[in-house]
């Protein structure tokens, strides 16, 4: 059986992401096995829409997958697949370590995961992956480059410990929508009616808060991070960015100013007027002190925004009170993660505007 995908955008995430990739439909041709139908300790029950043997395809090659697997083995540098497995009530075998990262996972199941530890830049474990001995691993949010590493280099040896399922492109593109991924995981997962389901609950989510909040309709909105002396003010909320998207899903539109960022996402003086919005955010990474926050936000340039001589301007910290990191859930994030970090964040913005 085989899966081919055709493009479609998220309808959610709006035009901003056209030019990301988006998920696409499945046709099958092979048996209707539907080995697996109960639930085990690791994944709830297969739906019996998915057939194997499965084919999975990538830029890199294509795997088998013989039967529906259990024991399965999330390797994303950032966690955004484990993440989206946790969603589905399935617990992977093993998950970068990252998974901590963003805090607010643990009551998810998180904090009881076998983790491997990555650092940026390094290559991922293929060791601790094999020794977790799994039957499928997933590599679906895996975009170019991401983690400074790229999937093309791990592929053949990940190939060789168990099939594994990626998407259709990881070569092109700054975002990999988590809706599009959580498509792909529920069609090889035989759950494909419980990855809608949590699509569909995250819809009527961010719906209801768009209904709460109808000032946010039509204003521009800036995500922007200070990230200290070495790295300076940087824009993350560039177009088609999954910061751009969270803002589009809290009723925001995009800031005219961020296609200054589209290759580079440094702030320099003579663009710091670009990030003039209705509503800045600013961050504080884990790198910025308070005397970097006191620095930026005292200059004559950045009080003269738009934004901070109306009010309507929100610093966060780098953790919110209960040590969840904005930052990690907006930037990294699903569906779990954007839902905690709208609960932090929207009425800061509220009471600001």
């Amino acid at each position: 059986m085989n899966i081919t995908r055709r493009s479609r955008v998220t309808a959610l995430l709006g035009a901003a992401l056209a030019a990301a990739l988006a998920l696409t439909g499945c046709s099958s041709t092979a048996s209707s096995d539907t080995s697996g139908s109960t639930a085990s300790s690791r994944l709830p029950a297969a739906e019996g829409r998915t057939s194997y043997p499965l084919t999975l395809e990538s830029p890199f090659g294509e795997t088998v997958l013989k039967e529906r697997p259990e024991r399965i083995a999330a390797v994303v540098p950032n966690a955004i697949d484990t993440e989206l497995l946790l969603s589905l009530g399935v617990t992977p075998v093993l998950s970068s370590s990252f998974v901590t990262e963003g805090g607010y996972l643990g009551e998810h199941g998180a904090d009881d995961l076998t983790t491997y530890e990555f650092a940026m830049g390094e290559r991922v474990p293929v060791e601790a992956i094999a020794a977790s001995d799994p039957d499928l691993i997933v590599a679906v949010g895996w975009t170019d480059g991401l983690g400074g590493v790229k999937l093309a280099d791990h592929y053949d040896q990940l190939a060789a410990i168990a099939p594994v399922a990626t998407s259709p492109d990881t070569t092109s593109q700054l975002l990999v929508p988590w809706q599009d991924s959580l498509q792909v995981i529920g069609e090889v997962l035989d759950l494909a009616d419980a990855a809608q389901g949590v699509i569909d609950d995250h819809e009527t989510h961010f719906a209801a808060v768009r209904e709460r909040h109808p000032q946010f309709a039509g204003l521009t909105a800036t995500w922007a991070i200070n990230y200290g002396a070495a790295n300076g003010l940087q824009y993350l909320s560039r177009p088609d960015s999954a910061p751009e998207a969270f803002l589009s899903e809290l009723g925001f539109t995009e800031n005219p100013g961020a296609r200054a960022f589209a290759r580079e996402a440094t702030v320099s003086d003579e663009l710091l007027s670009k990030i003039d919005a209705d509503v800045l955010l600013l961050g504080q990474s884990a790198a910025a002190n308070d005397a970097d926050m006191r620095e930026l936000t005292g200059r004559e340039l950045f009080q003269n925004l738009g934004a901070v001589s109306a009010g309507n301007f929100v610093q966060l910290p780098p953790k919110t009170d209960d040590g969840g990191d904005l930052l990690w859930a907006i930037s990294s994030g699903g569906p779990i993660g954007n839902k905690w970090a709208a609960e932090q964040l929207v009425p800061l913005i509220a009471d600001a505007l």
